[in-house]
Parts: C-alpha cells; sequence; structure tokens
C-alpha cells in the first residue's frame, strides 16, 4: 500500500511540474518566437526533464560512454540522436543527458493540432509524413535548419514504446534523414525507465535510469537503399551493445 500511494504522489507531482512548464514553454514560445533554445534547455531540459528524473528518484544523471570516441569531446556540434524506447519517461531522459538543445521527430499530423502544432513548429521539431514520399525533401530541408539554428533532433527509431525492453526492429526513417542531410548519429540506451514507468501504466515508481552514449556514426557515401540498410543496423546493433552493457553492470530494473 505505501509503495502504490508512494506512486500515486509521484504521479500526481509529476503532472503537475508538467502542465506548469508546458504552460511556461508555449507563453514564452508565443510571446518571443525566437527564444526556442532557452525553451528547450532552461525549460525543457533543466526546468522540466531534470525535475522529472528526480520526481522518479534520480537526484543527478547517471551517464557512461561505449568509449573513449563516444565522450562528449569527441560529438560533431550537428547530429542526430536515436534512442531505445521502453517509456515516456525516455524524452525525460534523453533531454536532461544531452548537453545540447533537442527536439523530436514528429508525426506530419501534430503540425495541425492547434497550440500544440505551433509550439513544435516555432522550435524546430521535424515533421515527416510517412505516407507522403514528396514530403521527404522538406522534411530534410526542415532538419538542416533545425541543426543549422544550433539544436539537435532526437529519434526513436523503434517507432513505438517495447513492453518488454527487447528493441524492435529500426524504422529507417533517421538514417534516411541523416544520410540526406549528412549528418552524424549518436546513438544511446536509456536503462531504468520501463520500470520507472512501463508502457500502459499511469503511475510513475522510483528507480534509477542511466544513459549510456555510443560513439558517433557517420552516414554512408554511397546513396542506395543497401548502404541505409547497413546504416540502420550498425545504429541497431550499437544500441544492443550498450543494452547488453547495462544488463551487465547495472543492478537495478530496466
Amino acid at each position: 500500500m505505501r509503495s502504490f500511494l508512494s506512486s500515486v504522489a509521484r504521479t500526481i507531482l509529476g503532472l503537475k511540474w508538467s502542465f506548469v512548464c508546458c504552460s511556461y514553454a508555449l507563453v514564452t514560445i508565443l510571446v518571443k518566437p525566437s527564444a526556442a533554445k532557452y525553451v528547450l534547455t532552461k525549460i525543457g531540459s533543466n526546468m522540466w526533464s531534470k525535475t522529472m528524473l528526480r520526481i522518479v528518484g534520480n537526484p543527478s544523471v547517471n551517464l557512461s560512454f561505449d568509449s573513449y570516441e563516444a565522450s562528449f569531446d569527441y560529438w560533431p556540434k550537428k547530429a542526430i540522436f536515436i534512442a531505445n524506447h521502453c517509456s515516456q519517461i525516455d524524452i525525460n531522459a534523453s533531454a536532461a543527458s544531452i548537453p545540447y538543445p533537442i527536439v523530436y521527430l514528429s508525426k506530419a499530423s501534430v503540425r495541425k493540432v492547434p497550440i500544440l502544432g505551433l509550439l513544435n513548429e516555432r522550435v524546430g521539431t521535424v515533421f515527416i509524413d510517412r505516407s507522403n514520399p514528396k514530403a521527404a525533401k522538406e522534411s530534410v530541408d526542415r532538419l538542416i535548419a533545425t541543426l543549422n539554428r544550433g539544436i539537435s533532433v532526437i529519434v526513436y527509431p523503434e517507432g513505438t514504446r517495447s513492453k518488454d525492453g527487447k528493441l524492435l526492429p529500426f524504422k529507417k526513417g533517421a538514417f534516411h534523414l541523416a544520410a540526406k542531410s549528412h549528418t552524424a548519429i549518436i546513438p544511446l540506451h536509456i536503462h531504468g525507465t520501463r520500470t520507472a514507468l512501463p508502457k500502459g501504466s499511469l503511475f510513475l515508481r522510483k528507480n534509477p535510469i542511466h544513459v549510456r552514449f555510443g560513439k558517433p556514426l557517420m552516414p554512408p557515401i554511397e546513396d542506395d537503399s543497401a548502404s541505409l540498410k547497413a546504416f540502420v543496423m550498425q545504429g541497431q546493433e550499437a544500441i544492443e551493445r550498450m543494452k547488453a552493457w547495462h544488463a551487465s553492470n547495472i543492478n537495478t530494473p530496466d
């Protein structure tokens, strides 16, 4: 009973804090459209995401690197990040651990949602319409424009949250955008969010969260389907390797 009440209290606190942060972000970007970086870093990362991690029992962000080449010193200034996806808290874990302002790859339909669409438009969200191949160039152009503003993009290439923590086959969208825009991909694996807020659950649970980064992956020079497929596999294998490291070295649930 005590554990359940604790989860309820964490959930209520998390919802209230999310409402405060989203409202602040919305007002800020509406009043000052040029404040995208402030909204993404000061509000999205520091104010909202780091506090959400504290609500689930993480006083600081737990980081590690797959190799010395994966450390912040070796990161390119422009990058697309890819990560596993088990929980809604993955958004907070990503934003809290990546020291760049980041936006997310989003369905084109989000653009039409009142207020939310405008907020995403102004911070530089990259919209993608999988049903319209003609929109691909627009997505690439928007990605390049976002990167040129000093804002990075994160994608969860599984396309949905995994229920059991196993990686689902990666979709190629992020890799296609990286290849077309000549942008590096930086893989990361998030451990602990599935227990903190599993798919289908409404309640936040206390659990340590760890993020491990892999070295940047450069897109292929060749522009063909075989090269793109190999690039996708390279990204998935990098995250699989970091997942295995977490399983062997972190003694807390995923």
